[in-house]
């Protein structure tokens, strides 16, 4: 009787050992940190003027300055008799009076030395060590405006619109048209990058190693988060100052709720790992998301398919992704902010999910939410899939839980608190942390589902706030166990479209360009140009959109997540391709290079089956049968 007993012991632990899963999650902050002045928020093309995360915060009085530059730590500026000042950054009242052997109306602090330029157009420069200013004349300039130093440059713009680059060498200065970029009213630079105050107003910046084609935008008093009218700027201890018209010093900061984070779960059985990572960030590019896996591949060994990356699509994050046909601040990510906070985290937080694995159980659950409604569709095509599904993850060791949630709706309202011009993770964000307060849960992971034609009903509090009591609600009841082997697949679907001629894309252009002051008349002209391009580069447009279909069954739970922004129905048909079972779907996944939208939305023209490819850049809208395309391609492969 002995053996026997001992052999269903042992099947029992074989039983328990295969169905147990190491488990482990991370959080990794991507909020902008002081490499970056501003950052152009995602998700809308208006106001055209751009949304940026810029705001001032105030570190004192100074009394008037006409003109002031940092030279260490320290502020040297011309107060309005005339006289040459110095303060720290953190005034208190007007700045301490210098003497000085000559007045000059502009300045700049390089090196060791100040430099600055007379009215008379004299290039001058002066120890500052001593108590009084005894300016030495270099050279002449003309038209001078502004002046600054970029640590190994000195720059200066002119009243002609021209940007001069000048080389020192020893006493002698070369100087050279770098770029032409209108009227610039003050000047400042990181080392790195060209700040501009221009004389709208406006503030820009460049890339000194592309002082011609970076010029972007990236802040203006906008009445909401910007509110001060400053005169100029200047770069001193990391940070951009700025000197106002009522005589107070701010510097620069980011506006944000500070909630932006990558947030990854990693599962493993046997020798079997996946990842699913959610990102506070409206989209990314196919090649950014390859070279993470890349880097995860060759640190960790795990294959690509494994590896799932979904977008919140938070319209309120920081520009991640390139939107060609935009205007100019929207159309590329900010390179420090992407490659040096999105992607190391990304990566951070897949691995340190992988470290922090231990033995827990899993459990599914589902219930319903009322956050969204179909808002292009009416009548009877106006489907809302108002699914919430729900991963519940607890340690066998000290009971610990976590949470991944999954419904599809746009992060595209505000809330009255938190203004548009506010970098956000929006009703995701607020959400996790109800969540995490509320139901003692360690973290908390948001996957975006089929949002394409869903928004919100109310503003982002109040749609976190619900969206949360509906997974509390599946937490509270009874949940069903996960169980089952790990695998992963990645397809790809092949959708051929069809561009428009160069006959059809030239008169298309024509007529946009008579509306140059109409912004989806200007969008119009950059998809055009683009498509023309393609014409003259590679003889024609691109003819196949792929969609990409990435599989991961965790034991008998079935995550399906589509690139694109698709529509709401794409869930509910392929949840219906395995009745019955555990099937989730999410989409922004992988790769977010335009909509993908059913038959309804293709005849009607709308944003979501017309306009928005112009927005994506994309060669046409996606043909009559699309969906049943990739529909019936996942029921044939079966994963």
């Amino acid at each position: 009787m002995k053996i026997p007993v001992l052999i269903a012991t042992l099947l029992f632990i074989m039983i328990s050992c295969q169905d147990s899963y190491k488990v482990g999650s991370a959080v990794v902050s991507i909020e902008p940190t002081d490499e970056t002045v501003s950052l152009t928020l995602a998700g809308f093309a208006a106001p055209y003027e751009g949304r940026f995360t810029l705001g001032w915060q105030k570190q004192g009085e100074t009394g008037h300055l006409s003109e002031f530059t940092a030279l260490g730590e320290q502020f040297y500026g011309i107060n309005d008799l005339g006289e040459m000042v110095i303060f720290d950054r953190q005034p208190v009242g007007k700045a301490k009076v210098i003497a000085s052997n000559l007045p000059v109306k502009l300045l700049a602090g390089h090196g060791s030395s100040l430099y600055g330029i007379t009215s008379g157009g004299d290039l001058v420069v002066a120890n500052p060590d001593q108590k009084k200013l005894n300016w030495e004349k270099l050279s002449r300039v003309d038209d001078a405006k502004s002046l600054t130093s970029s640590g190994e440059k000195l720059y200066l713009a002119t009243a002609k619109g021209d940007l001069c680059e000048g080389t020192l060498d020893k006493s002698e200065i070369t100087w050279k048209v770098v770029a032409n970029v209108g009227m610039i009213r003050s000047l400042a630079s990181d080392g790195r990058r060209l700040y501009a105050l221009g004389e709208d107003g406006v503030l820009y910046q460049c890339e000194l190693k592309y002082p011609q084609e970076s010029w972007v935008r990236i802040g203006y008093k906008n009445g909401e988060s910007y509110l001060v009218d400053i005169r100029q700027i200047a770069w001193c201890a990391g940070k951009l100052y700025a000197s106002s018209f009522d005589n107070k010093l701010y510097t620069n900061m980011h506006n944000s709720e500070g909630n932006l984070s990558v947030r990854a779960i990693s599962f493993k059985k046997g020798n079997k790992v996946a990842v699913i990572v959610g990102v506070d960030v409206c989209g990314f590019d196919y090649s950014f998301i390859q070279s993470v896996k890349d880097e995860i591949y060759r640190k960790r060994g795990i294959p690509h398919e494994a590896v799932l990356i979904n977008a919140s699509h938070s319209h309120f994050t920081p520009v991640t992704q390139s939107w060609i046909t935009w205007e100019k601040q929207n159309q590329h990510p900010d390179t420090l902010y992407l490659n040096n906070v999105v992607r190391p985290g990304i990566i951070r937080s897949i691995e340190e999910s992988i470290d922090n694995a231990v033995k827990s159980d899993l459990f599914f659950g589902r219930d319903t939410t009322a956050i969204g409604r179909n808002r292009s569709l009416k009548m009877e095509n106006a489907v809302y899939d108002n699914t919430v599904d729900v991963v519940q993850i607890i340690s066998k060791k000290d009971n610990e839980k976590s949470v991944l949630f999954l419904t599809g709706c746009h992060p595209v309202v505000a809330d009255p608190e938190v203004n548009r011009f506010i970098a956000s993770a929006n009703f995701p964000g607020y959400a996790r942390s109800i969540i995490e307060s509320a139901a003692g849960i360690q973290n908390s992971v948001f996957l975006q589902g089929c949002a394409g034609d869903i928004n919100p009903n109310t503003t982002f509090r109040a749609t976190g706030k619900q969206l949360a009591d509906n997974v509390m609600s599946v937490l509270k009841k009874t949940m069903s166990p996960i169980q089952g082997d790990i695998s992963f697949h990645l397809d790809t679907i092949s959708i051929p479209v069809t561009p428009w001629s160069r006959e059809q894309v030239e008169v298309y252009l024509k007529n946009a360009e008579a509306n140059p002051a109409d912004g989806i008349a200007r969008r119009d002209v950059r998809w055009a140009k683009r498509m023309l391009a393609h014409y003259e580069q590679n003889g024609i447009p691109p003819t196949d959109m792929p969609v990409y279909v990435q599989t991961l069954n965790i034991g008998d739970w079935k995550l399906v997540g589509l690139s694109r922004e698709a529509t709401t129905e794409f869930a509910i048909a392929i949840r219906d391709l395995w009745p019955g079972q555990k099937v989730s779907v999410a989409a922004y996944t992988n790769d977010i290079p335009s909509y993908l939208a059913t038959d309804p939305h293709i005849k009607a023209k709308d944003y979501e089956g017309y306009g928005s490819f112009f927005w994506y850049g994309q060669p046409n809208n996606y043909p009559l049968g699309t969906f049943d395309r990739v529909i019936n391609r996942i029921r044939e492969n079966n994963r």
